[in-house]
């Protein structure tokens, strides 16, 4: 585990190489839905897209399996995976609850943006890759620069 900042949290290789490959695959089952996200009608901003995994029992292991492994206590409110096309980033925003778990599943990585922290620091996408950090801190997905979706697994908690 890396404290990039006192409430920015970064763990890498987190899930077993099975447990990471159904996940990779669940993903390409999902049904979306099309979003824009936090956006105040910025044109640079491309439609990404969304599903919620609240109710998904794996989503729900994940995130007990997450707090269990690193003795973590959070209450989940709501799980989700985004979907960024090629050339598609969001806007700086915060988030509902008290902190944000991120989690990267694909692959192949290269050129899949990092996620920003506002005057803080950048996390680039690495597989395998779970982010915890304060939901009020304002972050933004990095613009896409790959020819393949980038997906990241989001689960909004409550201490």
């Amino acid at each position: 585990m890396t404290h990039l900042t006192k409430d920015i949290r970064v763990y890498d290789d987190v899930l077993s190489t099975d447990l990471l490959h159904f996940i990779q695959k669940e993903i390409s089952t999902f049904s979306w839905q099309k979003h824009r996200g936090n956006t105040n009608n910025n044109e640079d901003e491309k439609l990404f897209f969304a599903c919620d995994t609240t109710n998904y029992l794996s989503h729900h292991h994940l995130f007990d399996l997450f707090c269990k492994n690193f003795s973590l206590v959070y209450k989940k409110l709501r799980s989700y995976v985004n979907c960024y096309p090629y050339q598609a980033s969001s806007s700086f925003h915060s988030d509902d609850g008290d902190y944000t778990f991120l989690f990267y599943p694909d692959k192949e990585t290269i050129g899949k943006g990092a996620t920003i922290f506002k005057d803080k620091c950048k996390v680039e996408y690495k597989t395998n890759r779970l982010i915890i950090f304060d939901a009020r801190i304002l972050h933004k997905a990095e613009k896409n620069l790959s020819k393949q979706m980038r997906h990241s697994i989001a689960w909004k908690t409550l201490t």
